[in-house]
């Protein structure tokens, strides 16, 4: 049990520099106070689902969608201190739940190795076993 409540909300974004914080915290920002760019990638966003605790943003998911069929779930990260007790799950789960109040029916994400677990334990996720993720990289 948590020590601690929270909320999820949906497309009440965090700020840039919240987002980067995570992001750095998760050792996936390496631009030094880029707040424009962490600016452009939530206002390219379709829906972001925002984990608070006292009104602080302590984890976040992002999806980008054409609104209509297809979206694509990514970026979700957690304070290191609240992490392992259920709200990647919580984001996870209320985002998807949106998208598909939304109309989409093809949700999908790419779990990085070792989050398994985690995807594998959220309401209607399904292992994709006959696909394959591709990447694309410049030449």
């Amino acid at each position: 049990m948590n020590d601690f409540s929270y909320s999820v909300e949906i497309n009440a974004p965090p700020s840039p520099e919240e987002m980067v914080f995570l992001y750095r915290e998760a050792g996936w920002w390496g631009k030094e106070n880029d707040f424009e760019s962490a600016q452009k990638m939530l206002d390219g966003s379709f829906a972001v689902a925002v984990a608070k605790n006292d009104g602080k943003v302590i984890g976040f998911m992002r999806a980008i969608s054409d609104g209509v069929s297809d979206a694509y779930m990514l970026d979700l990260v957690v304070k290191k201190e609240f992490r392992r007790h259920g709200i990647g799950k919580a984001v996870t789960e209320k985002l998807a739940a949106f998208l598909h109040k939304c109309g989409i029916e093809w949700i999908v994400l790419i779990g990085a190795p070792g989050t398994e677990k985690l995807y594998g334990s959220c309401r209607d996720a399904q292992k994709m076993a006959d696909h394959t993720p591709w990447r694309f990289f410049e030449e």
